[in-house]
């Protein structure tokens, strides 16, 4: 039975030299193909620029080298550091207005948020009346998920810089009118005394037009962690002030939830989105103390900003990128004389070795934590003696000004390594629309 069987195989269609030929070459082609797609592929790989999953920008004032040296002092003494000082990438950035060489917080957010310097007072709307789209903005139109944190008034000029256009940040009816008729972002947390129902128009809700159009209204950090984030919700968080006093930098405590839990919270939230998501992250109220020159609360509160930083490079995972952007200089605050390397907390704001204030500032009321009020001029005169506290001022205002002075940026991720040089903030703003 074999042997007419290989008589067939040898003089018919099939020869077994046939099939080791034909054999052979599928064998090559298949090889061939396995080669051409590795290729392809470790080309597209090394040459196409991916880009990042999580996209979260960080926002607060001084965050200038002589402030974040007196935080570090004051956390720990001359060994310690913030997690700040773990970015790879940093820059330092002009930030002048359109019209003014030291610009405010309309402006300054302007630069960041639409990538253009406009006048003083204006929120995304330039000198000719163009309307200029944010960040966020941009970010939602291209599918990916948008967030929205703030420790300050969610209709705040700082914050809204990513919804409101107008030439007149100063008018709050206007901004709550325009963050009720905006496209809803997925996620908002922040204070909003503006927002809540009008006590002067009986039963006027400005919330209604956000909560008929799908938007869940939650008051409280454990109301916004027992959210599914599987679920596609549009969350609006407005925590009381008592809540968002974000003094500390722990995280887990429902009654006092730091800024570092309504980042993680956020994550969370945004992270379901296949196509990636962008956070803004904005903390005025390191801002809000160096206005007043209060130097404890603000070191207090830059910490807490620096750990809610450390939380986010800690959830976000590897295809991220994360920049810290400061806006604006206030007060011009120094720390001077020579403390010693061990000197920390109340050291650092007490009276140097040679009997001198340690901080000084170069405007607003000064301020004094043995009594807790501001002096008035007359109060502040050459024979009052400094009590061991005393933080004074070189021009007695009511409360302490901007001054020139550019300010870092620093990241991590993709598209932080053109952090070099001087830059200016509407670069940053460039930067991030790279990678969105």
């Amino acid at each position: 039975m074999i042997e007419p069987v290989a008589k067939y195989m040898f003089f018919g269609r099939i020869s077994p030299s046939t099939m080791t030929m034909k054999l052979r070459n599928r064998l090559i082609a298949l090889v061939c193909l396995i080669l051409f797609v590795g290729l392809g592929a470790a080309l597209f790989l090394t040459t196409t620029s991916r880009k990042p999953f999580s996209v979260i920008l960080f926002l607060g004032d001084n965050i200038t080298t002589p402030v974040l040296t007196a935080t570090r002092l004051f956390s720990g003494g001359a060994e310690a550091r913030l997690q700040l000082e773990d970015f790879p990438n940093v820059a330092l950035c002009r930030n002048a207005a359109n019209d003014f060489s030291i610009p405010e917080e309309a402006s300054v957010s302007t630069s960041i948020a639409a990538g253009k310097r406009v006048n003083r007072g204006s929120l995304c709307i330039d000198s000719s009346g163009l309307k200029l789209p944010s960040l966020l903005e941009i970010a939602a139109s291209k599918g990916r998920s948008t967030g929205l944190v703030t420790t300050g008034e969610i209709t705040g000029a700082t914050a809204a810089a990513y919804y409101a256009k107008t030439i007149n940040a100063g008018d709050p009816s206007d901004i709550v009118r325009q963050f009720c008729n905006h496209s809803p972002f997925d996620y908002v947390v922040g204070k909003g005394s503006d927002l809540e129902p009008s006590t002067t128009v009986p039963g006027k809700n400005p919330l209604e037009q956000l909560t008929h159009r799908g938007v869940l209204l939650l008051h409280s950090i454990a109301e916004l962690e027992n959210q599914p984030f599987w679920k596609k919700s549009l969350l609006l968080g407005i925590l009381p002030l008592n809540q968002l006093s974000l003094m500390h930098s722990g995280e887990g405590d429902p009654n006092d939830p730091s800024l570092s839990d309504l980042v993680r919270v956020a994550i969370s939230h945004l992270q379901s989105n296949r196509r990636g998501y962008f956070l803004v992250v904005d903390d005025p109220s390191i801002g809000i103390a160096a206005a007043a020159n209060d130097a404890e609360t603000m070191f207090d509160r830059l910490l807490a900003f620096d750990q809610a930083v450390a939380t986010a490079r800690r959830y976000v995972g590897e295809n991220a990128l994360i920049l810290v952007v400061g806006r604006q200089t206030i007060g011009g605050i120094q720390l001077n004389g020579y403390p010693f390397i061990g000197d920390k907390g109340v050291a650092i704001l007490s009276l140097n070795a040679q009997g001198n204030p340690s901080l000084c500032w170069s405007t607003g009321p000064g301020f004094h934590l043995e009594e807790k009020i501001d002096r008035t001029h007359a109060q502040k005169t050459a024979t009052s003696a400094p009590g061991i506290l005393a933080q004074p001022s070189a021009y007695p205002l009511p409360q302490g000004l901007g001054i020139a002075g550019d300010v870092l940026t620093l990241g991590i991720g993709p598209g932080s390594e053109h952090l070099k040089g001087f830059l200016d903030l509407t670069d940053i703003h460039h930067l991030i629309l790279g990678e969105l």
